[in-house]
């Protein structure tokens, strides 16, 4: 196995949905990566290209007679197009990875030429020919439907390097109850699986029929991210960190366990960066689907019905992951 020790040019954080993939996201900013990938994207974060990287993107993208014509163009043009080529690049690779992309976003979303067009031109591309500086942010990594290919690259050159995170699975169903209840800062979102659960929530009114319902179906979201994601609970060559560590006094938690968090995961990436700076920034209230940010805010509002419930189908989930 080839592994070298430079500054890790490409990361995967992978985050249980509700698990505070605004802290990770809020780190790995601070360590100069552009985020993309299942998170709330904004200007301020995206990742930003050099002409020669998009140069690289569009090669990537586009048929060599559109890429010969833009060659030529203007600088704002080559810009657009670059931009538009990275947006299918993204969506390409997410299919490697086994996002179910036409259940959550809606199947007219990947439903373009370029888009396909892409998935089949990068069939044999390795993950190292994607852009560099750019933290990949994932809430599901089922292992059996990520592609062959990058599974071998990463297992041979164990690159790139790979983040989890997560949080006591009890306080994940009630950030979510919350969540698709409409009650975070900028609301549930329009993904389309989410507006299901959303309207279910919404004409149960009360915390109590909500959660109750949340720890009944199966369908629910959250549980089977837990799950599938045992696999990187245990692989070596995985950093982890909970919400427990990163979310510092503010939410409950301690400033010396977030710092030795922040410290270890810049160690991993070998990112020469100031941890006690950075773990000041972690804990934004602005984030799209912040609410409280609290640890322990489930025992609150469980009633010995909604634990007995929990326990019953999702005790294991508690013991493995180090929550019972």
């Amino acid at each position: 196995m080839n592994i070298d020790s430079s500054r890790a040019e490409r990361v995967i954080a992978a985050s249980v949905m509700k698990s505070g993939t605004h802290l990770i996201q809020e780190l790995l900013v601070a360590a100069g990566y552009g985020i993309y990938g299942q998170s709330r994207i904004t200007d301020g974060i995206r990742p930003r290209f050099d002409r020669a990287a998009q140069a690289r993107i569009v090669e990537t993208v586009f048929d060599p007679v559109t890429v010969e014509k833009l060659s030529g163009a203007d600088p704002a043009t080559f810009s657009e197009a670059a931009d538009e080529a990275w947006r299918a690049l993204g969506w390409a690779w997410q299919t490697k990875f086994g996002m179910p992309l036409e259940n959550r976003y809606g199947r007219e979303v990947l439903d373009t030429d370029l888009i396909r067009e892409t998935v089949q031109r990068t069939a044999a591309m390795d993950f190292a020919e994607t852009p560099a500086g750019v933290a990949w942010i994932l809430s599901e990594v089922e292992l059996p439907r990520i592609d062959g290919r990058f599974l071998r690259e990463w297992f041979t050159t164990g690159r790139p390097h790979m983040l989890f995170t997560y949080r006591d699975p009890r306080d994940v169903v009630l950030s979510m109850v919350n969540f698709l209840s409409g009650l975070t800062r900028q609301g549930y979102g329009t993904f389309s699986q989410f507006a299901v659960f959303h309207e279910i929530l919404a004409a149960k009114p009360t915390l109590d029929e909500r959660l109750t319902y949340a720890l009944s179906d199966p369908a629910f979201p959250g549980f089977a991210e837990f799950q599938n994601s045992q696999w990187l609970l245990h692989h070596p060559r995985v950093c982890r960190a909970t919400f427990e560590e990163l979310i510092g006094e503010r939410g409950g938690g301690s400033a010396d366990r977030q710092l030795a968090a922040v410290t270890r995961i810049l160690e991993f990436l070998d990112v020469d960066a100031d941890p006690r700076l950075i773990a000041d920034q972690l804990f934004n209230d602005s984030a799209f689907t912040f609410y409280k940010g609290r640890i322990g805010a489930w025992r609150e509002v469980f009633t010995a019905r909604h634990e007995a419930l929990f326990n019953e189908r999702f005790g294991h989930i508690l013991t493995d992951y180090g929550y019972a």
